[in-house]
């Protein structure tokens, strides 16, 4: 099989699991049908910006995004928990709905998407002999048709503004986790197998990691949050 294919594929799933977070949010917070294609024509019109900037950003100037990857995930992940909680606590104790005050935490454009964007772009120019904005373009429609079509299947399930503050919960965990596993797992890789003493700083920062997770558990059923 062509590797080129296969990372191309590969890339453009990943662009549609983005799509797909975008869509949850709109979906499950009932937005009306021109308030999600506005939505998505903004991340068509994004995508093509990063196309064109594709050649004209330095590479020192992507190296210090990324290194500031780390933080901003962090601080988008306690955001989304935080606006989870709130919607799903003000429905299930007052039976009040402000899905439509926190949906964005989702569906709006976030430091994360953007970075997303453009790698996918640069990679997708690196991989495919095309002008950079014409990359831009495809990706576009890619976010866009994705994030029409979640939008509309997530609509139709009908579920409370509980399930989309469940699923902004479970999102940040996700976030979290994957801050301390992913690091973790490529040190893992590094340690040999004939090592003597456990890597015991990693471990206590995973238990750690897991005790938070029951903690934050815990206080979510005392605050009326239900996941």
């Amino acid at each position: 099989m062509d590797l080129t294919w296969l990372s191309i594929s590969g890339v453009l799933i990943g662009i549609m699991i983005f799509a797909f977070k975008v869509g949850l949010g709109c979906g499950l917070a009932s937005l009306s049908r021109r308030e999600v294609l506005s939505i998505a024509a903004g991340y068509l019109v994004i995508s093509l910006f990063m196309g064109m900037a594709i050649e004209l950003l330095p590479e020192s100037a992507l190296s210090a995004a990324l290194n500031a990857g780390v933080a901003v995930h962090f601080a988008v992940a306690l955001l989304l928990i935080v606006l989870g909680v709130m919607t799903a606590r003000n429905w299930n104790c007052q039976h009040h709905d402000i899905s439509r005050k926190t949906f964005w935490a989702l569906s709006m454009p976030c430091p994360a998407c953007l970075a997303a964007s453009f790698i996918s772009c640069s990679f997708l120019a690196g991989l495919v002999d095309t002008d950079p904005w014409k990359i831009g373009v495809m990706v576009g429609l890619i976010f866009f048709i994705c994030i029409a079509a979640f939008s509309t299947a997530l609509g139709r399930i009908k579920g409370t503004p509980s399930s989309l503050g469940s699923a902004m919960i479970l999102l940040g965990l996700f976030y979290i986790l994957s801050i301390f596993l992913i690091p973790a797992y490529l040190n893992s890789q590094k340690i040999s197998f004939l090592s003597e003493s456990p890597p015991l700083a990693e471990m206590g920062l995973s238990y750690l990691t897991i005790l938070a997770l029951l903690a934050m558990g815990f206080l979510g059923r005392r605050w009326g949050v239900c996941i």
